[in-house]
């Protein structure tokens, strides 16, 4: 097993088209096939390049699933769930607005691909596990700590374990919908979103907001 730079492309020009085609058709047959299943030589054949196209953008396979776990992140049009820049005008909505940021990652099926990908290979490529966290939850909890610490700077937040917080406030909003979706196949509903983030936010200002809603 190599270590996390050999995960990597090689160029830094992931968007080329060729690139992308190697993409595309490794992604398809990772979720037709499986992962463990799928070699350099059917990705190559498949995609109508050499193998040497392959490896002049990616050092091995892992490689190929990390590209494809950070695009995934990328394509979902959320880079950041917050911008600190912008003042709190209203804390409830601010959450709201996060917690629909953070939602609309699970709404796809390209998400819930790569999602079991990731399970179902984490335990044999431990690298790829750490691809996704830092590209995913991890940076989700940075954009939440950042968030946090300017709402409690703001007067909005009474907040003394940030760390718990945060992993509270996305446990509340996401539920276990994503979980049920990945087992059972049935995509979620907008409205079930909906409904956990109307909930989740009333209950986290209850515990954390300066000025605290009555729970109905």
């Amino acid at each position: 097993m190599g270590d996390t730079q050999s995960l990597k492309p090689k160029s830094d020009d992931r968007k080329t088209k060729k690139c992308q085609l190697v993409l595309d058709t490794a992604g398809r047959i990772f979720m037709e096939q499986g992962y463990d299943r799928a070699s350099m030589d059917l990705i190559a054949a498949e995609a109508g390049v050499s193998k040497a196209t392959i490896y002049a953008y990616f050092e091995n396979k892992e490689a190929i699933l990390s590209a494809l776990i950070i695009q995934g992140c990328e394509d979902a049009g959320i880079h950041t769930l917050w911008d600190t820049s912008l003042p709190i005008n209203d804390i409830e909505m601010a959450l709201r607005h996060i917690a629909r940021n953070f939602t609309k990652l699970f709404l796809s099926e390209q998400s819930l691909g790569i999602y079991k990908l990731i399970i179902s290979n984490a335990s044999n490529f431990p690298e790829i596990a750490e691809v996704f966290m830092n590209a995913g939850p991890r940076k989700h909890y940075r954009d939440l700590d950042a968030f946090f610490r300017q709402a409690i700077a703001e007067g909005h937040l009474k907040i003394d374990n940030i760390d718990m917080a945060a992993k509270q406030f996305l446990n509340l909003v996401q539920g276990d919908l994503h979980i049920n979706w990945a087992l059972s196949m049935k995509r979620p509903k907008q409205s079930e979103y909906d409904a956990l983030i109307e909930g989740g936010v009333r209950v986290f200002l209850a515990a954390y907001g300066t000025q605290r809603p009555q729970l109905a």
